[in-house]
């Protein structure tokens, strides 16, 4: 009996002394940790934190989380993290935390350099412009504008996306009526606030036009970039000191990423090269906006850049859906597949391909090299060839053939693999198995139409199995893709694209101009200019045009496009009559037209340039004026 009361006095004794020395951690400490971190812990080390069940180990992987992060291993602090509760601490206090917009980015990119606020104003909704400077982020543009607006002027500051938002939104609902456009409302915009204004069109200033947003708007690729930017400045490989985690840890998407599959193709077609591009989201997920109504905004973008990282053209569509619940849950399991096509010049890009779900600030990004040459051999590849009458331009189109495509590249054994291949001769194409080596299987029926070879390969006969897709001509092997050929049953996606009419090639004339322009290849340009039919030459091409001659040093032709009556007069078009009529010593039209670019900015770089004009034109207390203002604003500037 006293064997078991010295048994039960020792170990409450041991059990009391443990608590002592290792007090619990109960859960709310962990999750309170968890939803501090929330903005920069990415969903592997969640995972892991998550699976760990002793406050000892917990204990040790906050102490890894931070020092993984700590730029400066030999100070004493980490000023990472005392810089991240810093901002922490702010966001609670002025934006009322994590979750809204204005914290979230203050979280992640810390105090901007600059912040323009417009509160109060009678014509336009509050708003605040947060400038950035890259300062040694990754994959960040040297600069950049992110604007903050308060929807029909209620509510929290939201995150304005430029090309899902328009100008229409920073105008105060009272004034709203008095405009028939977003072109519209940023033209009335841009008179009183431009650099408002311009923050409706790019995130990356100087980007993008009223007219053709598309062309130079880069705003949801900058938005993936800072949306993962704690993900990608970490070196994840401590994950590995923590045991419960089996098997490898997925660290590719972060909670605000998408997974997806994205094919990029070429084709060649009534004489332009297309570049053709297809993708397929895992899932979307919708906002429930009444009892059987389910709501997702997408914007679809495509941005090409030379190996300079110079973007030299960008295509942006916007897709609402609205589907009731019993047709959500089909595409659900069908899945949703978005394509579209640009005609595309010869050279080596990078291709950038972003679709965000603005509902849920959701990205799936895709980036891809292509070389584009006249030795390129294009291949399509799919599950169905369909013959067309329709006279339309649509992605994936060959001549009179339409491929039907699936960027997953899998197969039921009931369909056939089809394709089509621009080759002088006749292609040699083989299915060669992976999983059992060597095993062939050679594509015979080929056929020759027009400039193309269409094949086809039923798949019934095929054990299902993964097999590589090669194709060779007589410049060697062209293609090889692994395909994969399902034993059960798939559904193809839903498709949405996107077709044009026939009578878009003078828009095409006028894209593939501005690639060339914007790759520095003037002459080509102009020469595309030029093919453009007349009534193209337009208020939204001209000022563009007259970019390609200003380039090329053609001033005279620079003047004469721009004083026509359908040129639009703006800061870009002024600053370029006045320089060319300052190249042609016609310095009394040169003085007018840098005198009217004064309204959207007394510098002092334009003060001098008149007060210089004044003094070749003899007239001296007008240049002493002119140079007294511009040293006056350069004192302001100082100060």
């Amino acid at each position: 009996m006293n064997k078991i009361k010295i048994f039960f006095v020792i170990y409450f004794s041991l059990f009391f002394l443990n608590m002592i020395l290792f007090p619990a951690q109960d859960e709310d400490a962990a999750n309170k940790w968890l939803r501090e971190v929330e903005p920069i812990i990415t969903k592997a080390e969640k995972a892991v934190f998550e699976s760990l069940k002793t406050d000892e180990a917990r204990a040790r992987f906050i102490s890894y989380f931070w020092k993984v992060r700590d730029p400066n291993p030999e100070t004493p602090y980490n000023e990472y993290k005392q810089e991240y509760y810093r901002r922490l601490n702010y966001v609670k206090s002025h934006f009322g935390g994590t979750r809204s917009d204005r914290g979230r980015i203050y979280i992640i990119l810390g105090e901007p350099a600059e912040i323009n606020r417009y509160s109060g104003l009678s014509s336009v909704v509050d708003c605040e412009l947060w400038t950035y400077y890259k300062e040694g982020r990754p994959g960040l543009p040297p600069v950049i504008r992110l604007l903050f607006y308060k929807k029909e002027d209620y509510g929290n500051y939201r995150l304005f996306y430029p090309g899902m938002d328009t100008a229409l939104d920073i105008i105060s609902p009272g004034y709203r009526e008095n405009y028939r456009s977003p072109s519209s409302a940023y033209k009335e915009l841009r008179k009183i606030y431009p650099e408002l204004a311009d923050a409706t069109l790019s995130v990356i200033p100087g980007e993008g036009s009223p007219y053709m947003p598309a062309a130079a708007n880069s705003s949801n690729h900058v938005f993936a970039q800072i949306f993962t930017l704690p993900e990608r400045e970490l070196s994840d490989s401590y994950l590995r000191n923590f045991s419960p985690i089996k098997g490898k840890v997925d660290v590719t998407y972060s909670f605000r990423k998408m997974s997806g599959y994205v094919l990029v193709e070429l084709t060649r077609n009534k004489g332009y090269t297309f570049l053709n591009y297809s993708i397929v989201p895992d899932t979307i997920r919708f906002k429930k906006v009444a009892n059987n109504l389910n709501y997702a905004k997408l914007n679809l973008n495509l941005r090409v850049e030379n190996l300079d990282g110079r973007t030299i053209f960008q295509q942006e569509r916007n897709l609402e859906i609205k589907l009731d619940e019993q047709n959500k849950e089909i595409l659900a399991k069908k899945k949703m597949m978005f394509s579209d096509f640009i005609p595309i010049i010869n050279g080596e890009f990078n291709i950038i391909i972003v679709l965000s779900n603005k509902t849920t600030e959701e990205f799936l990004t895709h980036k891809e090299k292509v070389e584009i040459n006249e030795n390129v051999v294009p291949v399509l590849c799919g599950f169905e060839a369909v013959k067309i009458k329709s006279n339309r331009f649509m992605p994936f189109v060959v001549d009179d053939y339409k491929i039907s495509v699936d960027p997953r590249f899998i197969f039921n054994k009931n369909e056939t693999l089809v394709g089509v291949i621009l080759a002088e001769e006749k292609p040699n194409i083989r299915l060669i198995s992976i999983n059992r080596g060597e095993e062939l299987f050679r594509v015979e029926d080929i056929v020759k139409i027009g400039r193309y070879f269409l094949f086809r390969k039923p798949l019934l006969n095929l054990k299902s199995s993964n097999y590589y897709l090669c194709i060779a001509t007589e410049k060697g092997e062209v293609y090889r893709k692994i395909i994969a050929v399902l034993p059960f049953l798939i559904e193809r996606p839903q498709c949405f694209e996107w077709t044009e009419a026939s009578s878009s090639i003078g828009a095409y004339d006028f894209e593939i101009a501005t690639q060339y322009l914007n790759n520095d290849q003037v002459q080509k340009a102009i020469e595309y200019f030029n093919r453009m039919p007349k009534s193209m030459w337009t208020i939204k091409t001209i000022p563009i045009i007259a970019q390609a001659y200003y380039r090329a040093q053609d001033y005279k032709k620079v003047v004469e496009l721009l004083e026509r009556k359908e040129a639009p007069e703006n800061y870009s078009t002024l600053l370029m009559l006045g320089n060319s009529c300052l190249e042609l010593k016609q310095l009394k039209k040169a003085a007018e037209y840098f005198e009217k670019l004064r309204k959207y900015g007394d510098t002092p770089k334009i003060n001098r340039v008149l007060g210089a004009i004044s003094l070749s034109l003899g007239r001296r207390e007008e240049a002493q004026v002119y140079f007294n203002r511009a040293k006056s604003l350069e004192n302001k500037q100082k100060k």
